[in-house]
């Protein structure tokens, strides 16, 4: 098919267009010319039909026809009227144009087409002649006396629309030739543009971009055409750019890269190499490696080439697979192949295009740390610490043998498991879990027990483990059972290490005490002896002594029987202030005179989460170092000094923490304890918390004091501070971490009131003076005594009285039988009955058990009328169905 250039294709298609706009404009108005000259027509030959037919009417109803003629002649010269007919009611023809037909028949209805009709009137046209023949009726009221008949000629119709179809020809004609001129001038203005487009897309094809093209301003489109044109040269130019860019680095990369890149052909001869498999496969030379087969000589065995192939075959492409490696020199090497199968059009394999490393030296170090990881594995294994590892999601990763011996729970069954599905106990340690992730700090927790029932200790240190970017934790639980138990020994050897010091203070005071007893009431003796009276005001002033001097006594059994019990630790609130009043009451009535005591402290209470005996244990070995570096250290001086202890808050700030690294950014007590003794060197001072190590005469001293309060300190999270210089005393400075608590919340002093009652209660002791005092206090207050001097005989009387007994108050250490056995044996008697527990000592084991077995209540020895009167009080107000005395 000829191809036409773009002006001639817009020459014809615009001269196409004309001809038929043209053809539809003259074929359209002809049609619209005739319908209206035939609407015209015959809208004139209607109205002169009409016109004839009101002026014949007068003349047939007169029946005079003679100027009907003369009528229808004036009418016939009127333009296109051709003839005219009158006929009567039997369509005889009464005038006519012709005045030959008249007389004869006219023809009921005009020949040619019927074109319109009316109720009356009709119209035909004549195709034969061309003639147009109206019809109309000729009446008068309503009344028909004949018919008119006119033919009209269409010739001036026929000959004017000629003339409009002649010009309308002409008209088109020159309408197409201004179409072509303007059309050809048109094609000119697009063509040329176009014809730089083309140029320029040669250019382009060619590689040149220097290309420069034209703008048509008077053709919007081309214009945006001429401006995305130079967008996409422009592209096209970046483009090609960027790919010899891109081609070239990564040709550079293929010459630089440190792994080895090769293409071959699918048997194997290689096509390229890059200098990195040159170095890693031995060769110098590129052309003596690409003379190399890659199946033949570069894998170490046979089996090994084809099981490459067969792997190629079946997946296309291989990712980082381990192949031995044959070298120049025929050393083998272990590589990582990653390899792409490059395939034909049909789908076979015509080439391979592969990356390998040298992994040599790493499968050597995984080698190696393969045995370390058994090496440490083993470790960890003989570890007598259960040592734990869970991952971010507590997914247990880690369970060594001793884990398994203290929980019974395998290896296999532990591993991958959430950490407290395996060991609910750590259930409770799971926000901890997540602070020690943020935070990534060490926590330690001692003294934990793994189960309710388990009585062994545990001291777990949660270490955060963060190794390949994953954020887990390492736990170890450290069985310090035993390792407590010999602490609690020594520390209760320290105790009455302790108490032995002040054994000789405790004895001058009881001493005092009971001279003030005795002196009493040897004075109340000798007066009425001497059958003196004794007034009540002095009387009471005896007893007000006596009683004063029972209650120190008192006090000191109690203080010394709090300082040497073995008891858990027990961490409660506790107020520094009373500790620190206790021990300087301590101090006044046991340290030498030559010391002079002086406290200072808070005036609110200054509450620590401590055990208290704990917390007095350690005042009272710091008090104690310090008498004595003031006393018998002092050789050949006068003893003597001032033992400051005194009380006050603190908050540790960044600069305190700096000097102080145990130390946290949070509010301390400190407790300062300060003498004036002899004073401790740099070198001393560093050792002085060590077991064993004492500055004393090994008569005075187990080295022992300093090691617990060190001990105990670090348990309350507290750490301490010591400032010494010889000659110029010494300071220990201990810091506790401050509670916050509400003065409101401590425990409210018992009001000291007298609670009488009624009801018989047997009193079971073998002190014959103690039972006699418990009688006179009970019957004094309503009660009915019964009393018993041992176990056995408190049994039998409990027998024959058990329904008038309300109350037995039991002492626990006697003769015949023992406190437990005759409670036992009461119980068995009656399973209700109410038991006082009495001794002189609470922290007891015997007392314990029978304290468990059921016993109502304790009441400590020596007791007075308060307490005694409040306990049976108490006791039997709680009782759910007391007995009816």
């Amino acid at each position: 098919m000829v191809s036409l250039r773009i002006r001639t294709h817009l020459i014809l298609v615009l001269s196409v267009v004309a001809f038929f706009l043209t053809a539809a404009f003259i074929i359209l108005y002809s049609q619209q010319y005739r319908q209206h000259a035939m609407s015209s027509l015959t809208q004139y030959g209607l109205a002169v039909a009409k016109d004839i037919s009101l002026s014949v009417a007068d003349h047939i109803l007169t029946e005079n026809y003679g100027p009907m003629q003369n009528i229808v002649q004036e009418f016939s010269r009127l333009p296109n009227i051709t003839s005219i007919e009158i006929s009567d009611l039997n369509w005889t023809m009464l005038a006519a144009t012709d005045i030959d037909r008249l007389g004869t028949m006219m023809a009921h209805e005009a020949p040619g087409v019927h074109l319109w009709q009316d109720r009356v009137s009709c119209v035909h046209l004549d195709e034969t002649t061309g003639l147009l023949a109206v019809t109309v009726p000729i009446q008068m009221d309503e009344t028909l006396m004949g018919h008119a008949r006119l033919f009209l000629s269409r010739a001036e119709m026929v000959a004017h629309l000629s003339s409009v179809q002649y010009k309308g020809l002409l008209t088109g004609l020159f309408f197409w030739l201004v179409t072509v001129v303007v059309g050809y001038f048109a094609a000119l203005l697009l063509t040329r543009p176009m014809q730089g487009f083309v140029r320029a897309a040669e250019n382009i094809s060619q590689g040149n971009f220097n290309v420069n093209l034209s703008s048509s301003h008077l053709v919007l489109e081309l214009d945006r055409f001429s401006q995305a044109l130079m967008v996409m040269v422009q592209a096209i130019e970046a483009r090609e750019t960027a790919l010899r860019t891109s081609e070239e680095k990564f040709r550079n990369l293929f010459e630089r890269a440190q792994e080895g890149v090769f293409v071959c052909d699918a048997q194997g001869n290689f096509t390229n190499v890059n200098p990195a498999l040159l170095a890693k496969l031995g060769y110098e030379r590129r052309e003596e490696l690409l003379a190399r087969n890659l199946f033949r000589d570069i894998f170490s065995s046979p089996d090994s080439a084809a099981r490459f192939q067969a792997r190629m075959r079946q997946q296309g492409m291989l990712k980082a697979n381990e192949f031995l490696f044959r070298r120049r020199d025929g050393a083998e090497i272990v590589v990582s192949l990653s390899c792409h199968a490059v395939a034909d059009e049909k789908g076979e394999v015509c080439g391979y295009e592969g990356l390998l490393r040298d992994i040599t030296s790493q499968k050597h170090a995984a080698e190696d740390v393969a045995r370390m990881r058994n090496y440490l594995n083993n470790i960890i294994e003989s570890m007598p610490s259960m040592l734990i590892a869970v991952d971010e999601e507590s997914k247990i990763t880690q369970w060594n043998s001793a884990a398994f011996q203290i929980t019974g729970i395998p290896s296999a069954e532990a591993m991958g498991k959430k950490l407290w599905d395996v060991v609910p106990f750590f259930i409770r340690f799971s926000d901890q879990l997540g602070q020690i992730r943020e935070q990534r700090r060490t926590i330690k927790l001692h003294r934990e027990q793994l189960a309710g029932e388990d009585e062994r200790r545990y001291n777990l240190t949660f270490f955060p483990l963060v190794a390949n970017g994953t954020q887990g934790i390492a736990i170890r639980l450290d069985d310090i059972t035993e390792l407590e138990m010999k602490e609690n020994q020594l520390r209760q050897a320290q105790k009455m290490e302790s108490i032995g010091t002040l054994a000789g203070g405790l004895a001058h005071d009881f001493n005092n005490v009971l001279g003030v007893i005795l002196g009493n009431l040897s004075l109340i003796q000798f007066r009425l002896e001497h059958q003196e009276h004794i007034q009540e005001g002095q009387l009471r002033e005896y007893t007000e002594r006596m009683s004063a001097a029972g209650n120190r006594a008192a006090d000191l059994v109690r203080q010394l029987l709090t300082l040497s019990r073995t008891q858990e630790f027990n961490l409660v609130p506790v107020d520094l202030t009373l500790s620190v009043k206790h021990i300087k009451k301590i101090g006044e009535n046991t340290f030498d005179r030559s010391v002079r005591i002086v406290t200072r402290t808070a005036e609110a209470p200054a509450y620590v989460l401590a055990d208290p005996t704990q917390i007095e244990q350690v005042l009272l070995n710091l008090c104690i170092n310090a008498v004595h570096a003031m006393t018998i250290m002092r050789e050949g001086a006068p003893w003597g000094g001032t033992l400051t202890v005194s009380l006050e808050q603190t908050v540790a700030d960044e600069i305190f923490c700096k000097y102080h690294p145990e130390a946290r950014e949070i509010p301390y007590w400190r407790l300062s304890v300060n003498d004036t003794g002899v004073g401790m060197d740099t070198r001393t001072v560093s050792k002085i918390f060590d077991p064993f190590f004492s500055t004393k005469e090994k008569s005075k001293g187990s080295g022992l004091g300093l090691t617990m309060v060190y001990s105990i300190v670090q348990q309350l999270d507290g750490f301490i501070d010591v400032y010494s210089e010889p000659g110029h005393g010494s300071t220990f400075n201990v810091y506790i971490p401050l509670l916050d608590r509400d003065i409101g919340q401590a425990a409210a002093t018992p009001e000291k009131k007298i609670q009488g009652g009624e009801g018989c209660i047997l009193v079971i002791d073998d002190d014959a003076i103690l039972c006699k005092t418990a009688r006179s206090i009970l019957e004094s207050i309503g009660y009915t005594v019964l009393v018993a001097e041992n176990g056995k005989e408190g049994v039998e009387m409990y027998r024959k009285n058990r329904d008038c007994v309300v109350l037995v108050l039991l002492d626990m250490i006697m003769p015949v039988m023992s406190g437990r056995e005759a409670y036992i044996a009461l119980k068995e008697i009656n399973p209700e009955v109410r038991v006082v527990l009495s001794s002189g000592f609470r922290q007891d084991a015997r007392m314990d058990e029978v304290m468990a077995l059921g016993a109502s209540a304790f009441l400590q020895k020596p007791y007075t009328i308060e307490n005694l009167s409040r306990v049976i009080r108490e006791t039997l107000d709680g009782a759910q169905n007391p007995p009816v005395s």
